[in-house]
């Protein structure tokens, strides 16, 4: 076992953060580099449960596949079990609207994601570290994202663990020479096309030059804004109950009681910030407070209409970053376009019924698989659960009056050529659990 200063330090990181304990198994992102690849060996020496997750994004044609070999050859040597998977990022990014890096982003998350909660791992462990954190206040500082950007990359957030956060990316190549980690280099790190790339090649060494601890500054910075803004969210939520009413999508603040709050303006940004909205689109509403209605102002994700007495946050009518979904059988946990999980009960259990709209319960022998998730159409038609006819989905979304921004993103789940569900609403009176059944599929819709 290689006791080091590094791998000491990383033992107590995660002791001190309660990343792993005799509970824990961790999937972890391995791409071929150094960093990612001084973890792996990290948790081999620890003798940890661990699973390596490769994706192959395609983007540098012979190389990605070599970096996949690389990794796979790895794992096994070592008798890991190795997942991989390969995306048209290009495509994908393209169709969405995407950078080619948001949309990487978002592709490994949504998979490691999935492939967590489908083989049992407790957690997707990755390989950032502390350069990776400082470049992260710094991008967040350029885009005015407040004070919650400023705090940088948490240890853990969700199921993402960040276990080498702690190390400087000198200390983690050096570590990689001296036990001799071979690893794979990916030559578009050394591009400037990327605004992260920017900052590591350029501001980063500039700012050094002034102050070489620069990076263990930016970090302890971050640390001591991470304390102040958990005191920001205690009062945040005293401000909101005073201000704001809900109803499913829709958030109302109330003009009125917020210029009531001290020091109103920030926290008009706190609360909207959520929503996306910039400093600069709040300085836009600010100034828009005493004016007439109805002035509009858009995020990347939702609408802000100055009425009367209120201001008016509802969702954007645009489609999620995957619109379509195909569903295995062996499918436990999606987390897009629609967050759901996938339980199955033989006739052996007692089948009990939700009358929940957000979970349906589905004969799963009637059903052709792989699912279909996707967006409703016009036309599209099923039978409603304790109707006899056919209707159309136009017709049932008017009859049960929903809103405008609620049928943009109503989906429907479709088996064959058939809707067996309305998402979140109705299920087809075809597909309903009988006393005959002999397996059920309940599916639970998740909050994001």
């Amino acid at each position: 076992m290689k006791q080091t200063r590094l791998f000491q330090h990383f033992q107590r990181y995660c002791a001190t953060h309660r990343l792993y304990d005799a509970e824990s198994r961790w999937l972890v992102a391995v791409s071929g580099g150094v960093d990612s690849m001084t973890l792996a060996h990290l948790c081999l020496d620890s003798g940890w449960t661990t699973g390596i997750a490769h994706c192959n994004f395609g983007l540098r044609g012979e190389e990605s596949d070599g970096d996949a070999l690389f990794v796979k050859e790895w794992a096994h040597a070592n008798h890991i079990p190795f997942f991989s998977t390969c995306f048209d990022t290009e495509h994908y990014a393209k169709n969405n609207g995407l950078s080619i890096q948001m949309a990487a982003r978002n592709l490994r998350y949504e998979w490691l994601e999935d492939l967590r909660m489908a083989r049992g791992y407790t957690a997707i462990a990755v390989a950032h570290h502390a350069d990776d954190n400082a470049e992260t206040v710094l991008i967040n500082l350029l885009r005015g994202t407040g004070l919650k950007g400023l705090r940088g990359m948490q240890p853990a957030s969700g199921h993402i663990v960040r276990p080498l956060l702690f190390a400087l990316r000198r200390d983690i190549m050096a570590y990689a020479r001296k036990h001799a980690i071979a690893y794979r280099e990916d030559r578009t790190n050394a591009s400037d096309d990327y605004l992260r790339n920017r900052i590591r090649h350029t501001l980063m060494p500039a700012m050094q030059k002034i102050s070489p601890s620069a990076t263990t500054t930016i970090i302890t910075t971050a640390s001591h804004l991470a304390q102040a803004n958990r005191v920001i969210d205690t009062e945040k939520e005293r401000v909101a109950a005073a201000c704001c009413s809900y109803t499913g999508n829709e958030v109302r603040i109330s003009i009125a009681a917020l210029k009531a709050v001290p020091h109103y303006d920030f926290w008009l940004f706190e609360l909207i910030r959520d929503y996306h909205f910039s400093g600069a689109v709040t300085s836009n509403i600010l100034e828009a407070l005493d004016g007439q209605a109805g002035k509009q102002f858009n995020s990347a994700s939702h609408t802000l209409i100055k009425d009367r007495n209120e201001l008016i946050i509802t969702p954007l009518m645009l489609p999620p970053a995957v619109d379509e979904r195909h569903i295995a059988k062996n499918f436990r946990m999606i987390t897009q376009p629609v967050p759901m999980r996938f339980d199955y009960r033989t006739k052996g259990t007692q089948f009990v019924i939700s009358p929940k709209k957000n979970t349906a319960c589905l004969a799963a022998d009637k059903l052709k698989f792989p699912l279909l998730l996707r967006p409703w159409r016009d036309g599209d038609a099923f039978i409603p659960f304790g109707m006899k006819g056919s209707k159309k989905i136009s017709d049932f979304l008017i009859d049960e009056k929903i809103p405008l921004h609620e049928k943009a993103r109503q989906y429907v789940l479709v088996s064959g050529a058939e809707i067996v569900w309305l998402v979140g609403r109705r299920i087809d009176e075809r597909y309903k659990v009988t006393p005959d059944t002999p397996e059920e599929l309940v599916i639970t819709l998740r909050s994001h």
